[in-house]
């Protein structure tokens, strides 16, 4: 009852502050400092860096820079303010702070991401779009903040851009750029846990004009767990040349390297047969001592952007990601007996992973006068082809069998070295090419249309490397995914719309009795919102209702034998006539309400049902009618808020939020587990000694509440949230 308190508290907080804002924007006292911090945010452009805002003038999300007011999608930006005070240090953390978004532990260093419902499986890198899902590569490195400016994230089918994706949503992250401007800025931190942190951030002009300027930011991070044994170490380097090549050119390059080096938490917790908790202590670690991971990412990209004039723009940015992982890992797997208390055991494997992608985007963004009005345009064009090869191989351990309840890690101290099957090598490839255009029609003054379109190609094949056989194959050609929206102005800073949009799941490594390559999954949008921006845009609003339906899902024919006798590649017959739906709201308002004070808060409503869901007889499965994402909680909210105190206290500024859902279930077959409905909440005070140094504490789970932050199965996958804990951190800057 205290979450669904804090929840309706949350609902409310919301809507008063868009009527209160709303209603006092022309009498505010700040109204002059607050226009001039605009004034100072317009001319940064779209870089949220030292705008000492959670208010984002624009988004880059969706190919040029657009007023958040004019995006007709439920976005969220969180600005390079709100990613330090909130000390949202990983992208994992930065999700869990965003509108809407569920974040699923698969183990201490692997994450999944959820939106509406459905889990997001591309993430951008400044408008270059990348394939990321579970079993992509990236997930061993959840990537640091600390080279970000900003982290944009669009709830909503984002086919028009990514082409082959889930409908719930995307990412964008927007790396920090390089300033004519000489500017240090370091960091110290010290935390629960032996977390030990430090970051360098360096940038200048490198000749006398500014034209070549450079940027170099580096992080290390030493930190163990609230769980025992794990640990982590964690290098960062970047760095980023631009220079401008006239008035109007500019090319850049740059590097990303990341690290981690871990003695990682793989399989997280199991459960009692009845599916009641073991009430393990958070501290539990049911992993073998020999477990050793390390995962090395390095990232090579350039770009360029050239103004053809005042309304033309070009930009075409690529991308090369690898990523090389080492994991000599075991972990206990296995639901427990009541009564005798066995059923778990360890495993033992070591894989070898490499993984590549090539990414490349170009976008021309301008518009045209027609019938006395100016009419927006962007084309573009897009690939991507990622490589996933891996080598795995499963060990025989001695004395596998443990009891969770009084389990010594350091018993499995040697790695084990017999063989408990042939080594498996596998290698996959996907690739796909994308050509995009809309144009945003105005009628009238307040009156605009959007049409767009995606014409998409997509490709996707596993090799086994032992066989040298294929074993799946799929292949998707002249997949085109709409988008459309129409968009009316409600005065200066107000305006609604309602928008359609598209995406596509690749399903053509299943076969039809026929022998044909399924159709592709079909995700269909319809949303309609209320946007509004708050003192000369410093803040936003919005609200947003929409309707999500995944059709042509894949399905078991029930009418053909099994194995298929037309599919290449064996398995089952399949038809595509699934379907599921996501309904819901979201409300949102982030920004600076005065001079001293930035405010986020964010609520989601949230449902899913299989609609159409059967099984291999034909006959309806257990599913149909029940939640596609029930771990997706019904209701959300996420608040944070800082403010700096007036007067002889304007050295101090005070913090703090709150992340509260209701509860969330997982099921296997009859048996439900869950985690009731919680109230996350944390703090944070700074002090400002001088020009120079800032001093920061920041406290999370303030109550130091016990709850599950991702519900697993019988077997494995239960994960505590994190105890209460603090983060004391010096910040120094010379400019």
């Amino acid at each position: 009852m205290a979450c669904v308190g804090s929840v309706r508290a949350g609902v409310a907080l919301v809507l008063a502050f868009a009527a209160v804002t709303s209603a006092s924007a022309q009498e505010s006292e700040d109204a002059q400092k607050l226009k001039k911090l605009r004034v100072e945010a317009s001319e940064i452009g779209d870089t949220t860096e030292g705008t000492g805002s959670y208010g984002a003038s624009s988004a880059t999300i969706g190919k040029g820079s657009q007023r958040l007011k004019d995006v007709t999608n439920s976005v969220t930006v969180i600005t390079r303010e709100r990613l330090e005070d909130q000390n949202l240090q990983t992208l994992d953390e930065a999700l869990q702070a965003a509108t809407g978004i569920v974040v699923e532990q698969n183990s201490s260093y692997e994450r999944a991401f959820y939106s509406r419902g459905f889990q997001i499986s591309s993430v951008q890198f400044d408008g270059v779009p990348t394939q990321f899902s579970q079993t992509a590569k990236g997930f061993a490195i959840q990537g640091d903040t600390a080279i970000y400016d900003r982290v944009e994230v669009l709830r909503g089918p984002a086919g028009l851009f990514a082409g082959a994706s889930t409908p719930g949503g995307t990412v964008n992250l927007v790396r920090k750029r390089a300033s004519a401007d000489f500017a240090v800025r370091g960091s110290l931190s010290v935390g629960s846990w032996n977390n030990y942190r430090s970051e360098l951030d360096v940038t200048g002009g490198l000749n006398g004009s500014g034209s070549l300027r450079g940027r170099f930011v580096a992080a290390y991070q030493d930190r163990e767990f609230f769980y025992d044994v794990a640990e982590t170490k964690k290098p960062l380097g970047y760095g980023i040349i631009e220079y401008d090549l006239g008035s109007s050119t500019t090319i850049a390059a740059g590097m990303k390297y990341e690290e981690n080096q871990m003695t990682p938490f793989y399989a997280g917790l199991p459960r009692y047969a009845d599916g009641r908790s073991l009430n393990l202590s958070r501290s539990t670690y049911l992993n073998a001592a020999w477990s050793d991971t390390n995962a090395k990412s390095t990232t090579v990209f350039a770009d360029l952007k050239h103004r053809f004039n005042d309304v033309w723009e070009l930009k075409i940015g690529a991308l090369n990601d690898r990523e090389d992982n080492h994991d000599h890992s075991g972990s206990a797997f296995g639901t427990v007996n009541v009564t005798t208390l066995t059923g778990s055991t360890l495993s033992a494997f070591n894989q070898h992973l490499i993984g590549n992608q090539n990414s490349a985007d170009a976008t021309l963004t301008g518009g045209f006068d027609a019938f006395g009005r100016r009419h927006d345009v962007i084309v573009g064009a897009n690939y991507w082809k990622r490589t996933y090869d891996l080598d795995s191989q499963l060990f025989t351990v001695p004395n596998p069998a443990i009891n969770p309840l009084a389990f010594d890690p350091s018993q499995y101290a040697v790695f084990p070295t017999v063989p408990a099957r042939a080594k498996t090598r596998t290698e996959e490839t996907t690739e796909q090419t994308g050509f995009f255009g809309s144009v945003r029609f105005r009628l009238t003054d307040p009156l605009s249309v959007i049409v767009g379109g995606r014409f998409s190609e997509y490709e996707n094949e596993v090799f086994n490397k032992v066989t040298g056989l294929t074993s799946a194959h799929a292949k998707d050609s002249d997949v085109f995914t709409p988008y459309g929206a129409v968009s009316y102005e409600l005065g200066k800073n107000w305006s609604t719309y309602v928008s359609y949009a598209e995406t596509f799941t690749s399903q053509a490594s299943s076969y039809t009795a026929a022998g044909e390559p399924l159709d592709p999954a079909e995700g269909q949008s319809y949303e309609i919102g209320l946007k509004g921006e708050l003192f000369e845009g410093l803040a936003n609003v919005s609200f947003a209702a929409y309707q999500i339906e995944e059709v042509n899902r894949r399905q078991t024919d029930p009418n053909t034998p099994n194995p298929c006798p037309a599919s290449p590649v064996g398995g089952v017959c399949s038809i595509a006539e699934g379907e599921v739906r996501s309904r819901g709201f979201d409300a949102e308002i982030n920004g600076t309400l005065t001079e001293s004070w930035n405010v986020f808060a964010g609520y989601t409503y949230t449902t899913t049902e299989y609609l159409r869901d059967k099984t291999a007889t034909g006959t309806p499965s257990a599913n149909e009618g029940k939640p596609l994402s029930s771990f997706t909680p019904k209701h959300s909210v996420r608040v944070w808020t800082d403010y700096k105190l007036p007067g002889v206290l304007s050295r101090l500024s005070v913090g703090g939020g709150v992340n509260a859902q209701t509860e969330a279930y997982k099921t296997s077959g009859a048996i439900r587990f869950q985690q009731g409905g919680y109230a996350i909440w944390s703090t944070r005070a700074s002090y400002q000694l001088n020009d120079t140094i800032d001093l920061a504490l920041n406290v999370n789970n303030l109550t130091d509440k016990t709850y599950l932050r991702t519900i697993g199965g019988l077997s494995n996958g239960n994960w505590y949230g994190e105890p209460r804990n603090f983060m004391f951190t010096v910040k120094a800057s010379f400019e």
